[in-house]
């Protein structure tokens, strides 16, 4: 393909087989590369599959792109490296997290089955299938197997290996009666934290944040004793609160967001924050908090 994609738009190519060696012309250029026998390419999992859905491209591709930020990479629990699909009666459900912080998207689906079914899709398998999802009201069909998950769209029917492993109970990652409220705007809080995430400590990334009525206070500082605060105006009637978190994750989180307020919803410092757009519950979001 490196071969190809260098030559002119216009440029004829001629492919011929040679005994093991294959030979690609074009133009006075000539090129013969070493071949491997097809019976030693890897087998691909046909059949119907246990579960076949159809979903709208750009649904998936959303779902997605909401969620991959938090896959791990290279991580020894290598059932995070990748994403957890879950199938429901009208519901799938994409998640992903990498220990510090969990990502999870729903939509609806034309989906007719009672039982939960769960896949985990290796991270690069569910990345390069929503780079093929183009297409803004095409659709795409869904084949999950025993071993595989299968994509077709009128151009490319795409392959992945599942892992084998079981993806932690997210559900009990969700935190749960959390009584501090906090409402801002997405844009303004994602500004303040980039401008604060210059001074921060480049390893660990880390921020403070003190909230008080009506006001978020956001420190910085790192090893060269240099200090970064902002000061935005917020929605909170709650007790004053200290907590730290990765500023790394803060901004994955409202990076993905599309709407103009955000939530926070805490317990304490040391509890986990959840993060929600206002007015959307197809998302949430869960940071880990970090000491200072």
């Amino acid at each position: 393909m490196d071969i190809c994609k260098s030559l002119s738009n216009d440029a004829l190519i001629d492919i011929k087989l040679d005994d093991s060696k294959l030979i690609v012309k074009a133009g006075r250029s000539r090129f013969t590369l070493s071949t491997l026998p097809a019976n030693d390419f890897p087998t691909v999992e046909e059949g119907p599959g246990s579960l076949t859905f159809n979903l709208v491209q750009s649904k998936l591709r959303r779902l997605i792109e909401r969620t991959s930020f938090a896959m791990a990479q290279q991580d020894v629990r290598y059932y995070l490296n990748g994403m957890l699909l879950e199938v429901s009666a009208g519901i799938l459900r994409a998640v992903a997290t990498d220990g510090h912080r969990l990502a999870m998207c729903s939509m609806s689906a034309d989906i007719e089955h009672a039982d939960r079914h769960q896949v985990i899709v290796p991270r690069k398998g569910i990345l390069e299938m929503a780079r093929l999802l183009t297409e803004q009201d095409g659709m795409v069909s869904i084949v999950l197997g025993q071993h595989h998950i299968r994509a077709t769209t009128g151009e490319f029917t795409f392959t992945s290996k599942l892992v084998d492993g079981k993806f932690p109970d997210y559900e009990r990652v969700l935190p749960k009666g959390g009584d501090k409220l906090v409402l801002g705007d997405r844009q303004a809080l994602r500004e303040a934290f980039s401008r604060t995430a210059i001074l921060s400590n480049e390893k660990y990334r880390g921020i403070r944040l003190q909230l008080a009525n009506g006001q978020l206070k956001i420190q910085a500082n790192n090893p060269e004793q240099e200090e970064a605060e902002e000061e935005i105006g917020v929605e909170y009637n709650g007790e004053s609160l200290e907590i730290g978190f990765n500023v790394s994750y803060l901004l994955d989180v409202l990076s993905v967001m599309t709407t103009e307020q955000v939530r926070l919803i805490l317990s304490d410092s040391n509890s986990s924050a959840l993060v929600q757009e206002s007015d959307n519950d197809d998302s949430a979001y869960v940071v880990m908090p970090m000491r200072l």
